[in-house]
């Protein structure tokens, strides 16, 4: 082939490279601060089931692979509506992301946005059905209410957000699970009472960054509190996270004949359910409360879910 023509097809070829590897980088930074939530949801969720109701290999990766796909594609339908409406705290609190670091300016996030709010509900209901597209309309409209307008966001609404984001993406999680594979269809119940457990707890994702959340003024539960109510906060949290994972150890004592598994699931829920209760009622640095919420939380609230699901059967 000519010098001439090698050179001409390597320019498109590079520039498309470069285009990719630039939005990788986009979408990297996106969805990087929120992963582990969203990760708790989709492959947490699918986890669970996996666990309760095994799959043939062949069709377990399969679904995977789709529970993957739909978790970043809600990701994203989140995160930059997210970052495009409240560049300015990133500066501050999280300037690795694309707008901060100067990677996509407002203009070219508002068309991310747009396109992911369009194209994702499309999706959705051309592969799993309208349910699903219901879900993810739902959960816009969520976001829509409490990032864009009218901006509902007191810290009831903060603690109220992440715990029904839940909720609705559980569910439609469930809707995407069920249609591939019935048997891990799980029922209503279940989301509810994660999302109760969330409400009574997810004001702990506050805990680690009180100095950026003064800074930028931002309304959370534990900026409300004097230092005196921020401990008495602290210690009535971590009750509850014990009471309830101990109720929820005795329904599996009750049914522990059930399945070989509940007996270690009901286990590890318990302690790490303590675990948890005591990081969060004896932290002395916001470092032990990063810690304590991106790893600690979410390994509690998924070994509860497992329980929820091993007697649900």
């Amino acid at each position: 082939m000519p010098l001439k023509s090698i050179s001409f097809l390597e320019t498109p070829l590079s520039s498309l490279s470069r285009s990719l590897q630039h939005e990788w980088d986009v979408t990297f930074r996106l969805l990087r601060s929120n992963a582990t939530g969203f990760l708790f949801i989709f492959i947490g969720g699918l986890l669970a089931r996996a666990i309760s109701t095994p799959l043939p290999m062949a069709e377990t990766a399969s679904l995977v692979i789709t529970t993957i796909v739909v978790g970043v594609l809600c990701s994203y339908v989140f995160d930059i509506a997210n970052q495009t409406t409240s560049p300015e705290e990133d500066y501050i609190n999280k300037p690795y992301r694309p707008i901060p670091a100067g990677l996509i300016n407002i203009n070219q996030a508002r068309a991310r946005w747009l396109l992911a709010w369009t194209i994702g509900p499309t999706f959705v209901y051309l592969l799993f059905g309208v349910w699903a597209m219901l879900h993810l309309l739902h959960w816009e409209f969520l976001i829509c209410v409490c990032y864009v307008w009218p901006r509902w966001f007191s810290w009831f609404m903060r603690n109220f957000f992440g715990s029904f984001s839940y909720f609705i993406l559980g569910r439609l999680l469930n809707q995407v699970l069920a249609k591939e594979a019935q048997y891990w269809n799980i029922g209503f119940l279940i989301d509810l009472s994660i999302f109760a457990w969330f409400m009574a707890t997810m004001h702990i994702q506050e805990f680690y960054d009180l100095e950026g959340d003064r800074k930028t003024d931002r309304n959370t539960l534990p900026m409300l509190l004097s230092p005196r109510g921020l401990k008495a906060l602290r210690a009535g949290t971590s009750l509850f996270i014990v009471v309830f994972s101990s109720g929820l150890s005795f329904a599996g004592y009750r049914r522990v004949a059930r399945d070989k598994l509940i007996a270690p699931a009901y286990i590890l829920q318990q302690v790490s359910s303590c675990v948890l209760a005591y990081r969060i009622w004896a932290s002395k640095s916001p470092e032990m409360d990063k810690i304590t919420y991106h790893a600690y939380y979410y390994f509690s609230v998924l070994m509860i879910l497992l329980s929820l699901v091993l007697i649900s059967k």
